[in-house]
């Protein structure tokens, strides 16, 4: 079985130096400092929501290693288990009309 995180290796981290991701409503977020073998990887997790304004974070630093993205595959996939998501859903915010909600209405 593939792992949803399987496409992460040591040159997935040159392409920048930091990259948002989601799988679904799950959000992550990568920052790395310094040189392949010689640097360290930040990994965020969040709620379906902009980093900015995340408020239920979680971060770990990882060394930008072989071992180092291993484990950053085995923490991320935790934490989407532990997590979960949905598929991803443009809310259409069609429960408000004329500046009065459904509820008002009932």
């Amino acid at each position: 079985m593939e792992g949803k995180f399987d496409f992460l290796n040591l040159q997935f981290f040159t392409k920048a130096s930091v990259y948002p991701g989601s799988i679904g409503t799950f959000r992550y977020r990568f920052q790395r400092t310094g040189w392949m073998n010689d640097g360290t990887i930040q990994v965020w997790v969040y709620e379906n929501i902009s980093f900015e304004l995340a408020q239920d974070v979680e971060t770990e630093t990882f060394p930008w290693t072989e071992e180092g993205v291993e484990a950053i595959r085995a923490w991320l996939t935790e934490k989407l288990e532990t997590r979960g998501s949905e598929p991803y859903r443009i809310w259409a915010g069609n429960h408000v009309r004329d500046g009065k909600s459904e509820e008002a209405k009932a």
